[in-house]
């Protein structure tokens, strides 16, 4: 019946209707190829289509084509059902000539209308000179088949878009890999410690390293960006940074010596680790030019300034926003804010900063908002004078220093202020600049709820007094009968190790680890085994050497683990003891049994507690 229930679901799925979308012919092909190397251009619509018209392409020889191809899936997102459906037509292409080419738009047509595609290019580069004719595919598997991997195959550089700079100025770094051998992955990266230098990374959109074709005197090598960072200098003078250093993980083919001629088709490979390092890189740093500018901001790039008022006509205790923003490129993260010159009739509140600042090869991009709240206490008509903002342009190698326009702010009487004004002497302005002059020589009443205390009073006798020798007594007591009882537990040196059975074990297990990255096959599976045993033995109050596969399982279970966990603490030992004198396994096996392994000790850790409690 339930069969009978999903196929009818399915059936009522497949029968939807498309939402409403738009429909697009997109075409796809790599960006670079090898002279001589095939590639595929393929066309996708995502709606049935016919008359597929692809423009003459001179440039590239087509050896077969179109191959059709149709997917379909099906989305229920918030109760709505989206059936979508993409169909592919595959070209194969060919290229003979180097250089750069465009294939123009191809056109299709849907429901009676006609498509355009995008417009594609793409660059040939030259094949390598030794063997023109080789497949790319084969001359990389094929690299390093006598067990050495040459500095020509794989190395690594690290280059900066600028080695002369002023302070401050941002420098990108780029680090790329050029190979002409199968990578199977990176196992250990080591960046340069950058002291003088303020870092930020620039994170690529895919995440992943995207590789193009290069042809580098004569080879032709994939290349592929493997990092890019912006730093900003901090101290002037020559900075050599240290190269960066990566270790890569090859795959290499080992050919059997036979004389057989189905000897190829029996080749093994392996993976070995190659550290690869780039040269050292070498950046010249300028001092900015003295004296600096007393409003000098710290930026060091090409900003604006703009500074406005949320409004200019106000009331007395109606709050006012000031915001300056600056725009443009440059160190906005080590820069000062705009300061404004506020009068002493308003009350002024701590500015708040939004940084709205993308990294990018220019350095920061983007704006700092610095917003500035003000209230009025009195009314009249104020100035506030404008905003000096000085910064230095790497472009010109001089300060420039930005100014804004003055705000006048209207703030009209309130009925409050009239009635205090009304009670004051006639002819006196009484603004809060006037009171501060005032107030150097006169002090005003105190308004509110005075605390009298008799005169010659001392501490002696308070409470505060009486609780200051209660409180470190209390506080001894405590502390002593803690210590008493932590002494007595310790003294039992069997509750010592069942209570630190789980700490003990995951001490084993980070040693296997270590052991497991070394490639220690052996010494891996041992320290399982020792882990695994040992925190049986403590936990439970029983010698290792009283233990065994035998006696363990019921051991376990009347100690309040389930059946099914001590099948599996049986499974991981009867798998360490044969891997410990089996031929090697894969190296993905032996992390998912340390996992299963740290995951077993946490479900003994949790059962064999509920048991004892």
């Amino acid at each position: 019946m339930k069969r009978i229930l999903a196929y009818i679901t399915i059936f009522f799925l497949a029968m939807m209707p498309t939402l409403s979308q738009e429909v697009k012919l997109t075409a796809t092909a790599p960006s670079s190829v090898v002279q001589g190397s095939r590639f595929q251009l393929v066309y996708t619509v995502n709606k049935e289509a016919s008359d597929l018209r692809v423009p003459n392409i001179p440039d590239f020889q087509i050896l077969m084509g179109p191959s059709t191809s149709q997917s379909s899936s099906v989305q229920i997102v918030n109760n709505q059902v989206s059936r979508s459906v993409t169909y592919s037509f595959t070209y194969i292409l060919r290229a003979d000539n180097t250089g750069t080419f465009a294939i123009p738009p191809a056109t299709i047509e849907v429901d009676g209308k006609r498509l355009e595609s995008n417009a594609l290019k793409i660059e040939v580069i030259k094949a390598d000179s030794q063997s023109a004719t080789q497949p790319q595919q084969q001359r990389q598997s094929s690299a390093g088949d006598d067990g050495a991997v040459s500095d020509e195959d794989l190395y690594i550089t690290m280059t900066a878009n600028k080695t002369e700079v002023w302070q401050d100025e941002p420098v990108l770094i780029t680090t790329r890999i050029y190979t002409r051998v199968n990578l199977e992955g990176i196992s250990d990266v080591r960046q340069p410690e950058l002291r003088n230098f303020v870092v930020e990374e620039l994170e690529s959109q895919s995440g992943n390293i995207q590789w193009t074709m290069q042809n580098i005197d004569g080879r032709t090598y994939r290349v592929g960006t493997f990092s890019q960072r912006v730093v900003y200098p901090q101290t002037s003078g020559r900075h050599t940074i240290e190269g960066a250093s990566i270790e890569f993980m090859i795959r290499q083919r080992q050919a059997r010596q036979s004389q057989s001629i189905f000897g190829d088709f029996f080749d093994s490979y392996r993976t070995v680790k190659r550290r690869v390092s780039a040269k050292n890189l070498t950046i010249n740093v300028k001092p900015l030019p003295s004296p600096r500018p007393a409003g000098f901001s710290g930026i060091v790039g090409d900003i604006t300034l703009n500074v406005t008022a949320s409004k200019t006509e106000s009331r007395v205790n109606d709050g006012i926003t000031l915001k300056a923003v600056i725009s443009g490129t440059g160190n906005h993260r080590l820069a000062r804010n705009p300061e404004f010159k506020i009068p002493n009739d308003f009350d002024t509140f701590d500015p708040k900063v939004t940084n709205n600042i993308t990294q990018t090869a220019q350095g920061g991009r983007g704006t700092r908002t610095v917003e500035t709240l003000i209230i009025p206490r009195h009314s009249g008509t104020f100035e506030i004078p404008p905003v000096e903002y000085s910064y230095f342009n790497p472009g010109t190698g001089r300060y420039q220093t930005l100014k804004s326009q003055p705000i006048t702010i209207n703030v009209e009487r309130t009925g409050t202020e009239d009635r205090a004004a009304a009670a004051t002497s006639p002819g006196i302005n009484n603004t809060r600049e006037n009171v501060r002059l005032l107030g150097q020589d006169i002090r005003f009443i105190k308004t509110g709820t005075v605390v009298l205390r008799p005169v010659n009073t001392f501490l002696f006798g308070s409470t505060w007094f009486i609780l200051a020798y209660i409180v470190p007594l209390v506080m001894f007591l405590i502390i002593f009968v803690l210590n008493q009882r932590r002494i007595k537990e310790n003294a039992d040196m069997q509750k010592v190790k069942t209570r630190k059975a789980n700490r003990i074990a995951l001490k084993r297990l980070k040693k296997s680890a270590i052991l497991l990255k070394k490639g220690d096959q052996e010494g891996f599976y041992e320290e399982l085994s020792r882990a695994l045993w040992g925190y049986t033995g403590d936990k439970l109050a029983i010698p290792t050497a009283k233990l065994n596969k035998d006696n363990a399982r019921s051991i376990l279970i009347s100690s309040g683990a389930q059946a099914e966990l001590s099948d599996e603490f049986l499974g991981i030992i009867d798998t360490c003891e044969y891997a410990r004198y089996a031929p090697q396994n894969d190296h993905q096996e032996r992390d998912q049994l340390y996992r299963k392994t740290l995951d077993t000790i946490s479900k003994l850790e949790g059962q064999l507690k509920r048991r004892k409690a």
